[in-house]
């Protein structure tokens, strides 16, 4: 899991841009507050050749209007050959958080990534 603290907050329509930007097919999302903190949740996946299998990628993102978390992950895979993924789960997982810091660097927002906790 790979997660980025962004000082200001990208829209629903940039993270869900960025996500396919980061190679994934959005299949779900969903949004609401939860008091004062506003969340997204968008589920997907992606087909990898090598493989000949179906990554799932989650991305869920929670701000309070100044801050926001960005969490992204991959699930699954593994059923190609040996039952190995051969790295594309990283791959995905890079795409796409490659994709939302180059989102919140468009938006002159400034982020950084930071540890799961």
């Amino acid at each position: 899991m790979r997660s980025i603290l962004v000082q200001g907050e990208l829209s629903p329509t940039d993270l869900e841009a960025a996500f396919s930007g980061g190679g994934a097919e959005g299949q779900a999302s969903t949004s609401y507050a939860f008091g004062s903190v506003k969340v997204l949740m968008i589920v997907g996946r992606k087909f990898y050749f090598r493989t000949n299998d179906q990554l799932g990628a989650v991305l869920l993102a929670t701000s309070n209007g100044q801050t926001q978390r960005i969490d992204i992950s991959y699930a699954g895979g593994g059923s190609g050959l040996l039952g190995i993924q051969m790295g594309a789960g990283n791959d995905l997982e890079g795409n796409l958080f490659d994709s939302v810091v180059n989102t919140v660097q468009s938006r002159s927002l400034s982020c950084q990534e930071v540890s799961a906790l």
